[in-house]
């Protein structure tokens, strides 16, 4: 006894990652947060090659602890009008949930606004509490902790009004603090940090990531190696070529796949990553799908996680396989409890058959099913004394006939009324399990024993609604053994489940949760959702979009034990993870594991065929980031894929049109004037669409959260504009996302040729290859051809394939112009100088559009 106390006195005064983690925040001061310059001598470049675990992990501990500074100094940016304060009602010592911690924990309480509702922060913020708020940041770092104490969310009420806090530091007089402001998330984080620590590393003794690390032999390093495939002995390989040739899937995606298989049965030795390349509208997702279906459908049965970066992202896949599975796998069993989808019920969107496999309503559903008091043992145990136990039966009868003084009821109908309730109680519960708890657990012998239950059931209720023919004493013994044989054969089958079924009985929603997560052998979650796994084995992981994230988020789900190979579905010409730092750029924080995997001669399966983009809008980013090798699919060189939504030669499959107009100071730019040149096409659109009874979608796209705000404010609501359907966004808010029309503002207009991060090849690849049938670039020309970049290819191969044009030109196809080093300003209508002509109304930035819109015109 006494050993125990001391094992678990000796455990709390040890510090958890996430603790340690919150204390090294707490060590800084908000001067420190502000400084740019905190961690630039401590960041070293992330190497390609590690020594080991412990060198692989430590080189992202610096770099990531600088992203979260910098995240932090961009949330204090917006002070003093910040979106998230919220004014604190009350603040109170409260007792904490470790002697640790006693005396820093506090219980706050948040005003509830009249005019909008004041929430309080998110569970596992990193906040800062202020006497009140100042003027600008620096004023609030220069003036010392006490007029702010930073403070980490532990516990948030239902109510949304209240939250406890572990405060940095003793708070003397509670009542000096008025606002409350969220500066980190910090549960993503915390998650990456926790796989960053090697001695809890080494317990988990995770198989891929020491791969990686270079703690374990594999034939993917050195560089451009690769293990043969064995083969299993049951030609299985040809059984997986037979089904794949149902699918209509192209070579490039059959190999893939193929290979994806083969390597799943590898043995030890052999390449413990797949890389599947897939570009724009080259089938990533049906490409997923198939393979996860396979897995599904397979007799050799293994646990498979697939993750993604975002809710939208990994409810996509998940929302593919379910309709596949519907197509194709209806013959090869299995149930909806072979998959668990759990993650932001909003964000996913979970409705129709998502719901059937999303880990909330799962437990809401199997929590009768499981119940003591109504759940499937008690239903079987009701059915046993039902047959089993005559008395009960009787005294059940005259229980009843108390309770209807007056109301004669039959011995029989009582009985057939009664087993009537137990079978539809029965059968309504096992209907349940058996489609939302995997095969695998429920076992072969049990499952076919809950089957042959209720079909000798039913055949017993008919049994008992049955007249007995004739009134002799041989038919009326007849009916009475068949009746006691049925009663037996049902007995013997239903005390054999209660004897063998291995499910819960309880009404705990924790216990069900895990039993779920336990049990399915599919489960879909975000990466960063994958750290609620952390006690459970899998044998195979998915990740899609993988060159999306950074290569330190990957470890969260490549941490989990068991796993024997990882397949990473991702576009690294596409953009990468978001990266706030200078400093943790330069250190290559934001590389994916995908990326450096490929850089180290890891073979990739490229997609080679896109179903997306006409023609016409393809040949450039395959030309650009491709090097021509996407070819068009069948479906986009017919003629049906064209379409024509407006008459002028501008509005084809693709053109780039020059605008006149100046982009406005600041740090995120604006452009008036092609926000007027946006709002006329939309406007065109929208009576053409009306015109012809048809819906579209369109999708505006900017680099600059200034103009995406400008373009939403002068549509106002997009509902208005049906039967267009519109959606304004950043180019890196629409990474993933396809609509039939684009319209790409790059609103960069000035003398210098100027273009910031616009010249970013990867952003501008999200950009160029959103659209289906219509693709038009509104941009100056003059200053993309003088940016040096992508812009300036772009603007000459418009011209030489005749999709140039300037807003305004009446006459069509602008004249031919040359490079920017053999420009000719007159060519296109600017001066010498190439300054731009900007109508007065557009000027500065109160620009009004109206007075843009009266300078230009559609052209006919």
């Amino acid at each position: 006894m006494m050993g125990k106390k001391g094992k678990g006195a000796a455990n709390a005064g040890k510090k958890r990652p996430d603790d340690e983690l919150v204390d090294l925040i707490f060590s800084w001061s908000l001067l420190d947060v502000m400084n740019q310059d905190l961690f630039r001598d401590k960041a070293s470049t992330i190497p390609d090659r590690f020594f080991g675990l412990k060198s692989y992990l430590d080189a992202f501990r610096i770099p990531l602890l600088e992203e979260m500074r910098a995240e932090m100094s961009s949330n204090l940016e917006p002070l003093p009008d910040h979106p998230s304060a919220v004014p604190i009602r009350s603040l109170v010592p409260s007792i904490g949930k470790s002697l640790r911690n006693f005396g820093l924990v506090y219980r706050a309480t948040v005003a509830r606004g009249r005019g909008s509702r004041h929430a309080a922060p998110c569970i596992g913020d990193i906040i800062v509490l202020l006497d009140g708020m100042p003027r600008r940041p620096a004023e609030l770092a220069w003036s010392g902790c006490g007029s702010y104490c930073v403070a980490h969310v532990q516990d948030v009420d239902r109510n949304g009004y209240g939250f406890e806090i572990r405060a940095s530091r003793k708070i003397e007089d509670a009542s000096c603090y008025a606002l409350a402001v969220s500066l980190l998330s910090f549960i993503p984080y915390a998650r990456i940090w926790r796989c960053l620590d090697y001695d809890a590393a080494v317990k988990r003794n995770p198989t891929l990531v020491k791969v990686v690390a270079g703690d374990a032999q594999s034939p993917s390093f050195p560089a451009g190696s690769s293990a043969p495939a064995r083969r299993d002995t049951g030609g299985t390989d040809a059984d997986v070529a037979a089904k794949l040739s149902t699918f209509k899937l192209n070579d490039s995606q059959t190999e893939s796949i193929l290979s994806c298989v083969k390597a799943t049965r590898q043995q030890d030795g052999a390449s413990k990553f797949s890389l599947i390349w897939g570009p724009p509208g080259t089938g990533k997702t049906k490409t997923i799908s198939v393979l996860l279906l396979l897995l599904l459908t397979s007799q050799t049965k293994c646990r498979v996680l697939t993750c993604a970066p975002t809710n939208t992202a990994i409810s996509q896949v998940a929302s593919r396989l379910l309709t596949l599975w519907k197509q194709h796998a209806a013959a090869d069993g299995g149930c909806h409890g072979d998959l668990l989808l759990f993650g932001n019920r909003e964000r996913m969107a979970v409705d129709g058959d998502l719901g059937e496999i999303f880990l909330d309503t799962r437990v809401k559903r199997l929590k009768k099913c499981f119940s003591p008091a109504t759940g499937w043992r008690h239903c079987l145990v009701s059915l046993e004394v039902f047959l089993g136990e005559q008395r009960t039966v009787t005294c059940q009868y005259q229980g009843d006939c108390l309770q209807n003084v007056g109301t004669k009821v039959a011995e029989t109908s009582f009985v057939r009324s009664r087993l009537h309730q137990i079978f539809d109680t029965l059968r309504n519960c096992f209907r349940l399990i058996m489609s939302q708890v995997p095969r695998a657990v429920l076992l072969e012998k049990n499952y076919k024993n809950i089957v042959l239950l209720m079909e000798m059931l039913k055949d017993f209720s008919k049994l008992l609604g049955r007249k007995i023919v004739g009134n002799d004493e041989a038919s009326k013994s007849e009916f009475a053994q068949n009746l006691m044989q049925s009663k037996a054969r049902i007995l013997d089958v239903t005390r054999t489940l209660l004897r063998e079924l291995k499910l819960p009985v309880t009404r705990s929603d924790f216990r069900i949760k895990k039993f779920c997560l336990g049990s399915a052998p599919f489960i879909f979650c975000t990466v960063s959702g994958s750290a609620k796994l952390n006690n459970q084995k899998m044998d195979l992981l998915l990740i899609d979009e993988a060159a999306q994230l950074k290569e330190c988020e990957s470890l969260i789900p490549m941490q989990l034990s068991g796993l024997k190979h990882a397949v990473l579905i991702g576009d690294e010409c596409q953009l990468p993870a978001t990266v706030k730092s200078k400093v943790s750029d330069t250190a290559l924080l934001g590389r994916s594991l995908f990326e450096r995997l490929s850089a180290l001669g890891q073979k990739k399966h490229l997609l080679n065929i896109q179903y997306r983009m006409h023609p016409s809008i393809s040949i450039f980013p395959n030309l650009s980031f491709y090097d021509k090798k996407i070819l068009d699919g069948a479906n986009v060189t017919q003629e049906g894929h064209a379409r024509k939504y407006l008459q002028a030669a501008m509005f084809g499959p693709y053109s780039f049109i020059n605008v006149e107009g100046r982009e406005d100071p600041g740090r995120s730019k604006r452009n008036m004037a092609e926000v007027a040149v946006i709002l006329e096409i939309l406007n065109a659109l929208k009576i053409a669409c009306i015109s012809s009874r048809q819906g579209v979608s369109v999708g505006v796209i900017s680099p600059y959260a200034a103009q995406v705000e400008a373009i939403q404010q002068k549509i106002g609501d997009a509902k208005a504009m049906h039967p267009l359907t519109l959606r304004v966004n950043s180019m890196d808010g629409f990474q993933g996302s396809e609509e039939d029309i684009i319209i790409l503002s790059t609103v960069r207009s000035n003398s210098a040729g100027s273009i910031g991060f616009l010249s970013n090849l990867r952003r501008a690849n999200v950009a160029l290859t959103r659209a289906r049938h219509c693709l038009w670039i509104l941009g100056n020309a003059a200053t993309l051809c003088g940016s040096g970049s992508i812009w300036e290819e772009l603007v000459q191969d418009a011209v030489d394939r005749r999709c140039f044009f300037n807003w305004g030109d009446s006459a069509g196809v602008s004249s031919p112009i040359t490079p920017w080093r053999k420009w000719n300003a007159a060519a296109v209508g600017f001066g010498s100088d190439f300054g731009v002509h900007v109508p007065a109304a557009c000027r500065g930035c109160e620009a009004d559009i109206c007075g843009a819109l009266g300078s230009l015109r559609l052209a006919e």
